[in-house]
C-alpha cells in the first residue's frame, strides 16, 4: 500500500508538502501543488481518514438517523442519501432508533456523534428531552425530513394534504362507505405522519358530512401483512366498505391482497388508494397519492452541505416538496346496489 512517505519521495518533496498540499494549503507553490497531486493519483495514494480528520478537524461523514429501515420510504431515501453524500465526497453513518423516545431518557450519547460525524440527517425521528438538549450541545449542522426539531431546515411534504387528497379522490367518485387503515401502532407513535393523515380523513369526511362507522378507522403496522390482516374483520362485516383509504401504499397492497382472497373484485367491490407511490404502485395499477422520495433526499443532502459549509446558524427553512393524486386502476365509482 502506498504511504505519504512513497507519495513525497516520487515527487522529490517533504513529507509535510505532501499533506499540506493534500489538504488543501495555499502555502504551496502552485507548481509544487500539480506535481505532488499528479505523483498521489499515479501511485493511487488515499490518505488515512483518521490523519485527515486530525488534520482538518472534519471527518466526512455524515450521521443519517432513521426509525426504521424495513418500511420503503425509508430504505428508499437512505439510499438517496449516501449516493448524493458520497458524490459530494462524504461518508454515511447509519444509526436507526427503532423504538420509540422514552421521556426523560435518551436513545443518543455523545459518543455516537462527536468527533464522528460533520453533520446529521434526522428522518422523522421523535426525540425526548434529553435528546433535544444533547442534539443542541453537539452544535451540528443538522437537517429533517418528516418532523421538525428545533429550529433545523427541514424538508417535508404536507401530509395532511396528501391524506385529504386520498379521502376526497373517492368522496369525488361518489363514495360515502369509506374506511381508512394506518391510525399508529406503539411501533410507529412517535412519527407525526400516522396522526396528521388520520386528521385528515376525518376532517374530510365531517366537511363532506360523513360520520366514520365505528371499527372502520383501523390501526395497523404499516405493512401490507399487517393492514391486509387488520381490514379483514372490516371487509368480512355488514355492512362493509365500497372504499378504503390506507396510509401507504405497502397497506393498500395488503388490503387488495386480503379483498381478493375474500371474493371482492377491486375496483368493482372496493376502491383502494394509498399514499406514497411505491415502487409496486404503477406495476398493480394502484391509485395514489405521489411523493418523490428521492427529491426529498437530494434536498436534505443540499441544504446540510450548505449548513456544513457555512458553519453557522441558518434560519429554520421548511422545505415543503409537491404530492400529487395520480388516480390508475383500482379506485372507480361505487357499484349501484
Amino acid at each position: 500500500m502506498t504511504t505519504i512517505a512513497d507519495v513525497a519521495r516520487a515527487a522529490g518533496v517533504s513529507v509535510a508538502t505532501v499533506s499540506r498540499t493534500l489538504h488543501g494549503s495555499l502555502k504551496v507553490d502552485p507548481r509544487t501543488r500539480e506535481r505532488v497531486l499528479a505523483v498521489a493519483a499515479e501511485l493511487e495514494y488515499v490518505a488515512s481518514p483518521t490523519a485527515t480528520s486530525l488534520a482538518s478537524g472534519r471527518t466526512n461523514v455524515v450521521a443519517v438517523v432513521a426509525p426504521m429501515m424495513s418500511r420503503w420510504f425509508f430504505a428508499s431515501i437512505v439510499t438517496t442519501i449516501e449516493f448524493a453524500l458520497r458524490e459530494a465526497g462524504y461518508h454515511v453513518l447509519l444509526m436507526v432508533l427503532d423504538e420509540p423516545p422514552e421521556e426523560g431518557r435518551s436513545r443518543l450519547t455523545p459518543e455516537m456523534f462527536a468527533k464522528r460525524v460533520d453533520g446529521i440527517i434526522w428522518l422523522n425521528v421523535a426525540v425526548s428531552s434529553p435528546e433535544l438538549a444533547l442534539l443542541r450541545r453537539l452544535s451540528l449542522p443538522m437537517v429533517c425530513v418528516g418532523t421538525p426539531i428545533d429550529q433545523a431546515p427541514t424538508v417535508m411534504i404536507d401530509d395532511h394534504e396528501a391524506a385529504r387528497a386520498a379521502v376526497q379522490h373517492v368522496l369525488d367518485l361518489g363514495h360515502t362507505e369509506i374506511a381508512y387503515v394506518g391510525t399508529a401502532v406503539r411501533s410507529i407513535a412517535h412519527m407525526s405522519t400516522p396522526a396528521a393523515r388520520v386528521a385528515a380523513y376525518r376532517q374530510a369526511l365531517t366537511e363532506a358530512g360523513i360520520t366514520p362507522r365505528d371499527g372502520w378507522v383501523i390501526a395497523s403496522d404499516w405493512t401490507a401483512d399487517a393492514a391486509g390482516a387488520d381490514v379483514e374483520p372490516v371487509l368480512r362485516g355488514t355492512p362493509r366498505p365500497t372504499a378504503v383509504v390506507a396510509a401507504s401504499d405497502e397497506m393498500a397492497i395488503g388490503v387488495m391482497g386480503t379483498a381478493r382472497r375474500l371474493g371482492l373484485r377491486v375496483p368493482d367491490d372496493l376502491s383502494v388508494i394509498g399514499i406514497d407511490d411505491h415502487t409496486f404502485a404503477h406495476a398493480m395499477g394502484l391509485s395514489t397519492v405521489r411523493q418523490d422520495v428521492p427529491a426529498q433526499g437530494r434536498a436534505a443532502v443540499e441544504l446540510l452541505l450548505a449548513g456544513m459549509r457555512e458553519r453557522c446558524d441558518a434560519p429554520a427553512v421548511r422545505l415543503e416538496m409537491r404530492t400529487a393524486l395520480i388516480a390508475r386502476d383500482t379506485t372507480a365509482p361505487p357499484a349501484r346496489s
